[in-house]
């Protein structure tokens, strides 16, 4: 008998950068691959813990406040070689939130100082006291499918050549003159779709899934309770979010 493949997931700075119940995405994962007929590990680190990044499959970090941002990423820069050395791996991360601000060069805050930040992309963030929120829908690159989310971030932008997944199709940033946000590098993909995203977007929760299993395990059966009530939340939402002007 083939033993069952084992998926181990790193949920970082769990207790720092988790606002909007975005405790939610490592734990649907974990349970979508467990469907798949996976053995699935979800392990917690934060502040002041070794992190062997080289014993996981998939990394997740969440939103925070500005301040927890600012913590995460003083402790972050510690693990910078290693993290940095698993992305250039191919190792699948997931970054909700503001989180993703931190794989751009620097951070200037709403009062004017600047920080440097882990440099892996080329961007800058600057970040104003005004605040930009509101329920949305957007369409991403990587799937034929529509994406429902709730964005709570500091106003301002970024700069610099990235690839932007997300395009805006409502909310607060369909109505701007520019509709697209986040990141994607190699298996890197950051949103500032904030809380459980994965949770509410079942196209967005297959994708990872496949890509960890590689398509070798079927996906759950339509029968189960939990996916099917996932299902018909997701379609209720979509409708009703997309006919908001």
């Amino acid at each position: 008998m083939t033993e069952n493949k084992t998926v181990k997931i790193l949920h970082l700075y769990h207790d720092l950068m988790n606002l909007y119940g975005d405790w939610g995405n490592p734990v649907v994962l974990a349970r979508e691959l467990t469907a798949r007929g996976c053995r699935a590990i979800v392990e917690q680190r934060s502040v002041g813990d070794e992190i062997d990044f080289e014993a996981y499959d998939f990394s997740y970090i969440g939103s925070g406040t500005e301040r927890s941002q600012r913590a995460m990423m003083k402790d972050l820069a510690r693990h910078k070689e290693a993290f940095i050395r698993r992305v250039d791996e191919g190792m699948h991360i997931l970054l909700t939130g503001n989180s993703h601000e931190v794989f751009g060069q620097t951070i200037t805050r709403a009062d004017g100082e600047r920080y440097e930040t882990l440099g892996l992309l080329e961007f800058e963030t600057t970040q104003q006291n005004s605040r930009v929120t509101g329920d949305c829908v957007c369409k991403a690159t990587f799937l034929p499918e529509k994406l429902i989310g709730f964005i709570n971030r500091a106003a301002g932008g970024q700069n610099g050549e990235v690839e932007r997944p997300f395009l805006h199709e409502s909310g607060p940033y369909a109505k701007s003159s520019h509709p697209t946000e986040g990141v994607k590098h190699k298996n890197v993909l950051g949103t500032y779709l904030t809380g459980p995203i994965l949770l509410r977007n079942p196209p967005l929760l297959d994708y990872f899934a496949d890509l960890l299993t590689s398509h070798h395990k079927p996906k759950h059966s339509s029968e189960d309770v939990f996916f099917k009530h996932q299902a018909k939340a997701y379609q209720m939402a979509v409708t009703e979010l997309s006919e908001r002007k």
